[in-house]
């Protein structure tokens, strides 16, 4: 039995967000579970594909676009549901849900909330008291008003009137518990990743600045919420035993204020030989670092939003046979346990200098972590198997087998 769902996302579309592009776009599909998107459109204005079913966007171009296409896509829901239409999905849209709710009622479908991230709790969060400065007390108080509102809108209304949650990870289950919400009405997607066949017939990235480096790599966004910091700080202590070590940031901060801020922390340590930072790169132009890559890194903040995250990041490694060295976010110890592909350690920079310094000194080590991970990493988190799992799920809400 196939499936069309109507799905509105947050992320603006062609979309980079592989459990949208990946999950949704390419293996969903090979299951018989395909998808009408409805999404901001940003660039040009030309036609993007969208090969598991159509894409119903709104041109947006600037911030004042974004907002306004946003708001005018809601509504659009109304009109677009169909008759061929399992359900209404919306991700991550708080409003926007609401909207998704009542239309999904006037035409008799099914509404299934995807929640990717807990935004109401992060907002909260950046409205605490920053010791940076780099958030002043207005906008600190923007961000609280935004995350109450929220916050009561989604766990008050939208999540227990959707007839199905799909979380990001049995901790957010456990979170969305306290909310009130049954666990027999939630289902955790974790995040995967595609699985390259053979490694070797990609070549490694052709940069001049990492010849004869010990490279260590940070693939995506810098973030002082995460603790990105204790990994520019462990490197202090890295040159002094392996002065040929270096830290590459295939990335960068969504911030211009806190990439500025990471900018002078190096400075401060006298790091500037030993941190790169690469900026934004296309995925597939990003992923031949992890060729370069001695040791990929993964630090995260166990703060209320982040604990209940699933990053990419343990999972790309993996993938792609590097050693990890990460913290004890509950999803990467998890795989870390799993798969014997890496180090779980201290979020501190002395703790991830330690993990650092023991694989640099311990190649051989290292590389059977990285194989290690490698092998063991499909079985738990590949996209073929997360898609089979998740189609199977959609099926099963169809047939009205679960509630």
């Amino acid at each position: 039995m196939n499936i069309r769902l109507l799905y509105l996302t947050r992320e603006p579309f062609p979309t980079f967000r592989v459990d949208v592009a990946t999950l949704f776009g390419r293996y969903l599909p090979r299951f018989g579970v395909y998808s009408d998107i409805v999404a901001v459109r940003e660039g040009d204005g030309g036609e993007c594909a969208w090969e598991a079913g159509r894409a119903f966007t709104r041109l947006a171009r600037g911030r004042g676009g974004r907002i306004r296409a946003r708001l005018m896509l809601a509504p659009d829901l109304f009109r677009l549901v169909r008759a061929d239409h399992a359900a209404v999905q919306v991700r991550d849209r708080i409003f926007g849900a609401l909207l998704g709710l009542w239309a999904a009622r006037l035409r008799g479908k099914p509404f299934y909330y995807w929640m990717s991230f807990p935004f109401p709790d992060y907002w909260l969060e950046r409205g605490s008291p920053d010791p940076s400065g780099l958030a002043g007390p207005g906008r600190r108080l923007l961000f609280r008003l935004r995350g109450r509102l929220s916050s009561w809108l989604l766990y008050r209304l939208v999540l227990p009137a959707a007839d199905h949650v799909f979380v990001q990870s049995d901790a957010m289950r456990t979170m969305l518990e306290s909310h009130g919400l049954p666990a027999a009405r939630m289902t955790p997607v974790p995040m995967g990743a595609t699985i390259p066949e053979r490694i070797e017939d990609i070549p490694p990235v052709d940069d001049p600045r990492l010849a004869g480096r010990r490279v260590v790599v940070y693939l995506g966004a810098l973030e002082r919420a995460r603790r990105s910091e204790v990994m520019i700080e462990a490197m202090a202590a890295v040159r002094k035993e392996f002065p040929q070590a270096l830290l590459v940031f295939v990335g960068d901060a969504e911030d211009p204020g806190e990439r500025l801020w990471f900018d002078a922390l190096v400075r401060e340590l006298g790091l500037q030989d030993h941190v790169l930072f690469t900026g934004w790169l296309p995925a597939e132009q990003a992923r031949r670092y992890l060729r370069t890559a001695e040791i990929g890194l993964s630090p995260c903040a166990r703060t209320p939003s982040l604990e209940v995250a699933s990053p990419t990041k343990v999972i790309e490694y993996m993938a792609w046979g590097v050693p990890v060295v990460a913290n004890d976010l509950p999803d990467q110890a998890y795989l870390i346990g799993e798969t014997g592909g890496g180090l779980c350690v201290p979020l501190t920079p002395e703790g991830f200098a330690a993990g650092i310094l023991q694989l640099l000194r311990d190649p051989a080590a290292a590389r059977r972590m990285g194989e290690a991970g490698r092998r063991a990493i499909p079985g738990l988190r590949s996209y073929e198997v997360i898609a089979r799992s998740l189609a199977e799920k959609y099926r099963q809400l169809a047939g009205g087998v679960a509630q």
